[in-house]
């Protein structure tokens, strides 16, 4: 949990802070931001799918330590950054960030116990969402006194701290042979189902990374601290799901995920129809539920789909295959963004959360078993 605080904490300091630099210090346009944010998820999924899923698990856990090790020594140079080695950063920092998060989800997912397990995995997630809290609060105060160049530096007690805890993550076993070859994670509907469940919200939340803050200084003239508070109240509202998720682990998968929709779809209308910023900060905040409910749900349905041997390889494939879709969603928001203004592109990105509604409800219905 505190490897995973200390690493996603960084990472989303990168996310949340290259959007702003990219318009209000180097002058780009809303594609070109756009683009940014999709290389940066596009190199993490090329990692994650080419090359970390193919390794044994002792090479793997080599790549986790060095990847670790030349992330962190990468986020601090982002202080040098301009027009051009931006891409040069964003691209090499996803890259290696691809074979962090899979193995440490996978390590998360090895118990034996399912009930165990299950609350292991909604921990984990709290853990996430905890850095995501507390990473944009230390933002803001640090924004009060210096500018968004220099919050890079301030994180490097982060770096120090995962790189040393990185020697401690555990690796399952697995049949790395016959489950790899045999294999075919496509085919498990408890997969299709996982995969589902998290587009419906990593669309929207794409966008809101990429463009939440920008909306919010241009539409409001928001200063840059409460930026990064509004980041906070958004994750803040995420972090309480997990938690209770993690004290009460959904049995009914169905009824979590159908409340996550529901709530995504309203706020991203009402987003639309905002006319103060403290008005979409109270929208942001209220879409944090269904960020907070999400991923752990598709986790919990990803851990009743496969067994121990099989759970690493289809975790790999979860994350690679949201690492590769979340490059559509920032290119076409930029795009959309460039072309019908900030406000309708939230209002347009209600469509497809209502499309995989329905997908989903129709897996349900073929694997009623993984409610149970």
């Amino acid at each position: 949990m505190l490897l995973t605080f200390s690493v996603r904490a960084s990472n989303n300091l990168i996310l949340t802070t290259i959007p702003l630099i990219s318009k209000y210090d180097l002058n780009f346009n809303s594609v070109e931001i756009g683009i940014l944010a999709a290389v940066a998820v596009g190199s993490t999924g090329i990692m994650s799918a080419l090359v970390n899923s193919r390794l044994c698990p002792g090479k793997r856990r080599k790549l986790f330590i060095s990847s670790i090790i030349i992330y962190m020594v990468l986020e601090p140079v982002f202080y040098f950054s301009n027009t051009f080695s931006i891409w040069l950063l964003v691209i090499l920092s996803g890259f290696f960030f691809g074979s962090v998060m899979p193995n440490i989800i996978s390590s998360a997912g090895t118990i034996k116990d399912k009930r165990t397990r299950e609350r292991t995995l909604t921990l984990y997630t709290l853990s996430l969402s905890a850095s995501l809290v507390i990473g944009p609060l230390i933002e803001s105060f640090i924004l009060l006194y210096f500018n968004l160049y220099q919050l890079f530096l301030f994180f490097i007690p982060f770096g120090i701290i995962a790189i040393v805890l990185s020697f401690k993550i555990r690796f399952p076993e697995e049949i790395k042979d016959k489950t790899k070859k045999n294999l075919n994670v496509f085919k498990n509907p408890g997969f299709r189902l996982s995969v589902f469940n998290n587009i419906s919200y990593d669309t929207p939340f794409a966008l809101i990374l990429t463009f939440g803050g920008i909306f919010a200084r241009t539409e409001f003239n928001a200063p840059y601290s409460f930026v990064e508070l509004l980041l906070a109240g958004f994750f803040g509202l995420s972090f309480l799901s997990r938690f209770i998720l993690s004290y009460r682990p959904a049995k009914k998968l169905y009824i979590t995920t159908t409340v996550s929709i529901i709530i995504t779809i309203i706020g991203l209308i009402l987003v639309y129809f905002s006319t103060s910023l403290i008005l979409y900060f109270v929208i942001i905040c209220l879409l944090g539920i269904p960020h907070g409910l999400t991923f752990p749900t598709s986790l919990t349905a990803l851990s009743r789909s496969f067994n121990e041997s099989e759970i690493s390889v289809a975790n790999t494939y979860f994350y690679a295959l949201m690492m590769f879709l979340a490059v559509i969603v920032p290119s076409m928001a930029g795009l959309m963004v460039y072309s019908v203004g900030l406000r309708f592109t939230f209002l347009l990105f209600a469509i497809p959360v209502i499309i995989l509604f329905g997908l989903i409800l129709r897996e349900y219905k073929r694997i009623p078993e993984i409610n149970n």
